[in-house]
């Protein structure tokens, strides 16, 4: 990870944390507070995720998943 990223992802909790401490969110420990925001992090990762699927599907940018999944035991050298 390069410094840029640290600096930037440092700076997302700082705002994270003082968002929740300004609501006076429950939170017994800054360690609370950083594994509160990991949850956060990886559900709006898995939405966006989630959101590209469907719009590549409605672009027809997506193969079907049977297709899907043929190709990769192709690839692995597993038969059907």
């Amino acid at each position: 990870m390069t410094s840029h990223s640290i600096h930037s992802e440092l700076q997302e909790f700082v705002r994270f944390a003082s968002h929740r401490v300004e609501q006076r969110a429950d939170f017994s420990s800054v360690e609370d507070l950083v594994k509160h925001w990991r949850q956060n992090s990886e559900y709006a990762v898995a939405v966006a995720d989630v959101r590209q699927g469907i719009a590549d599907e409605a672009a027809c940018k997506a193969q079907p998943l049977s297709d899907a999944f043929a190709e990769v035991r192709r690839k692995l050298g597993i038969a059907d």
